[in-house]
């Protein structure tokens, strides 16, 4: 049985992601559905090349449910991290939905570091930099950088530095390296 050493779970969070999405949504849907209200209430056609009364409420509709997807889908994101004795476990959900699990044997070395997200890899998310460098971050500057043996590197963003240095000298049985 795994002895868990660490357990993390970050979501987006941030005031102005939410923002940002409620801006999107209401200068995507806003518009439309001022022109069904305009075309089918008022009878004034909507536009210069005005589509059937029909085709806009579909449109409208179709765009309201993309951009409620897409809220959604920023609402049930969420990166876990965890150390075990056993190994480093992490999954980005609902993208990721079976754990990415190394083993101690398969680290070369780690540490844990600040770092610039939209400087490094283009912001947060799932990310790669190169074929050998992948990144998954959702909040904050922080992250576990693993050298893997096989040539390969992943950074895993944290907001709990302390305590994940700790976890993973416990889990190598050794310091940070």
């Amino acid at each position: 049985m795994n002895r868990i050493y660490f357990k993390e779970e970050q979501r987006f969070t941030q005031w102005w992601v939410w923002l940002l999405l409620l801006f999107a949504t209401a200068v995507s849907v806003g518009p439309l559905w001022y022109g069904v209200y305009s075309q089918l209430s008022t009878g004034i056609p909507w536009g210069d090349n005005p589509t059937s009364d029909d085709m806009l409420v579909v449109i409208a509709i179709v765009m309201t449910l993309f951009m409620a997807t897409v809220v959604i889908l920023f609402r049930i994101q969420k990166l876990e991290l965890v150390v075990s004795d056993q190994d480093v476990s992490f999954r980005f959900l609902p993208f990721i939905r079976k754990w990415i699990r190394i083993t101690p044997g398969e680290i070369k070395s780690w540490e844990v570091i600040t770092y610039n997200p939209i400087r490094t890899y283009g912001g947060r998310g799932i990310k790669r930099r190169n074929k050998n460098d992948r990144a998954y971050n959702v909040s904050g500057n922080l992250g576990l950088r693993i050298h893997l043996v096989n040539g390969k590197m992943i950074l895993i963003g944290t907001q709990r530095r302390d305590a994940l240095i700790h976890a993973m000298a416990k889990m190598a049985g050794q310091g940070n390296e």
